[in-house]
């Protein structure tokens, strides 16, 4: 089924370039969530649809790898579908396209919350689509981090109007922003990120102090951790992998 693959075009523009005049992972995980955002809509899952059966979508565990990043002024295609659900998770994968070549790859899992419970219930989507969805197009599952004991505090957010979207819930791409933003300017400038993973433990709210804990774990591979500092409340566990820029 055509239906069941959304593409789209996007600009890597002034708006969305990095200091080293790419596209970062910021502004990656925006388009892959605006892509699915958009290809939910046509299936008949989006947003409003959800609202109408007094349900919503939650991010659970999403994880990226790049093979390369795009520059300024490269048209990026985000190729994306979602795959055969397993029990209460469902699952998109995205495929991340410079004309013909595949830069990279991301597999996102989500759960449906019932609107008055909070609890999971199991996604209902069209019969004539669910029989249709393949096991998988991209070769692997975001898998469950586990904290290492040695974590430190590094930093310290305050959760603020300008992270809320328009469910008035954290956007899912700024738990990256605040791991990016922990991270010291000169791993920045010599190196991109070759693999994200991160885990949503749990909600964040307007005006929560969050810090943010990190160990390396070995060169190159680095932990984050978020914890709520009201309550000691785990938000978030992610981890990155870097590569050294040599150009």
């Amino acid at each position: 089924m055509e239906k069941l693959i959304f593409e789209k075009n996007y600009e890597v523009n002034s708006v969305n370039i990095n200091m080293s005049k790419r596209l970062g992972l910021f502004g990656m995980l925006g388009f892959l969530q605006d892509a699915g955002m958009l290809h939910a809509e046509e299936l008949g899952v989006g947003l409003e649809d959800m609202i109408r059966n007094n349900a919503f979508w939650v991010f659970t565990q999403q994880k990226l790898i790049m093979n390369r990043w795009p520059a300024w002024k490269d048209t990026v295609r985000i190729v994306t579908r979602p795959r055969a659900i397993d029990g209460l998770k469902a699952y998109r994968d995205y495929e991340i396209f410079i004309g013909d070549e595949k830069i990279g790859e991301s597999v996102a899992t989500f759960m449906v919350l019932n609107g008055e419970t909070r609890k999971p219930v199991k996604p209902q989507i069209d019969t004539e689509i669910h029989k249709n969805l393949p096991e998988s197009t991209v070769g692997f599952i975001p898998e469950k981090l586990i904290a290492p004991d040695d974590l430190k505090v590094e930093n310290t957010i305050v959760v603020q109007n300008s992270d809320l979207d328009m469910n008035r819930h954290v956007n899912n791409t700024k738990y990256a922003q605040w791991v990016l933003n922990t991270i010291p300017i000169k791993y920045h400038h010599n190196h991109v990120v070759k693999e994200f993973n991160i885990n949503f433990t749990a909600e964040a709210r307007l005006g929560d102090e969050i810090d943010i804990l990190v160990t390396i774990v070995e060169e190159d591979f680095t932990f984050y951790q978020g914890v709520r500092k009201s309550d000691n409340k785990k938000i978030f566990n992610a981890s990155i992998v870097g590569e050294y820029l040599n150009d």
